[in-house]
């Protein structure tokens, strides 16, 4: 397995993150068309879900404002130790009140931990969904972060094998490209399509494929 860096029930809402049920169909039929050309096999996931929730960077900045600020004022003002003290621990207070609130909690996450999330997300889907048991070992997973606008490919030996990193960057890139113009569903579905144009030429689709997985998106 190697990784690069949607029946639903849950689609009610998708719509915020530009996922309509048209376009929902759209990605499926995409996956469809591109698996017409390669015996591998191709799951779509998108989360909604915050990569990181727990409060650690919040806390982790505020502590760290705390300590070093007051500092700082006690050499332009000097003051008893006991006042310093008592300055850091209300600014902490405060920082960690305000980076807490709803919306800064998540700008409070720096973006290489958000990578590095992504990553384990899509790892811990690719396994959850059974990717890794398609004959052959031809599965690849294209997963989607709405809301951090991330997007990882992992794939699985046969497909990484005669492909490489720089196929799950092409597709990576062009599901941002499209993204980034405000269609999630057109970049997914571009990227669809770039796996299956992939993914023919090593692996090609024979007489005897079946389909083994859903082609329908999973949103979580």
């Amino acid at each position: 397995m190697n990784q690069q860096s949607a029946t639903t029930t849950t689609t009610q809402d998708a719509g915020r993150y530009g996922l309509p049920q048209h376009a929902l169909q759209r990605i499926a039929e995409a996956v469809t068309l591109a698996e017409g050309k390669t015996s591998a096999e191709i799951r779509v996931v998108v989360t909604r879900a915050p990569l990181v929730q727990h409060p650690f960077f919040s806390i982790l900045w505020a502590s760290l404002a705390a300590l070093v600020l007051p500092w700082l004022i006690v050499l332009a003002y000097p003051m008893p130790a006991l006042s310093a003290l008592a300055l850091q621990a209300t600014l902490f207070v405060i920082l960690a009140a305000a980076l807490l609130m709803p919306g800064m909690a998540e700008k409070a996450v720096p973006r290489l931990a958000l990578k590095a999330a992504a990553r384990n997300a899509a790892i811990e889907t690719f396994l959850s969904y059974g990717i890794p048991q398609t004959k052959g070992r031809t599965g690849i997973l294209i997963f989607a972060a709405a809301r951090e606008r991330l997007v990882e490919v992992v794939a699985d030996d046969a497909a990484h094998g005669p492909l490489g990193a720089a196929a799950w960057r092409d597709i990576c890139d062009a599901v941002a490209a499209r993204a980034r113009q405000g269609s999630l569903a057109e970049g997914l579905v571009a990227g669809v399509e770039k796996a299956g144009d992939l993914l023919a030429g090593p692996l090609p689709r024979k007489p005897d494929d079946r389909n083994e997985m859903p082609n329908h998106v999973v949103v979580l």
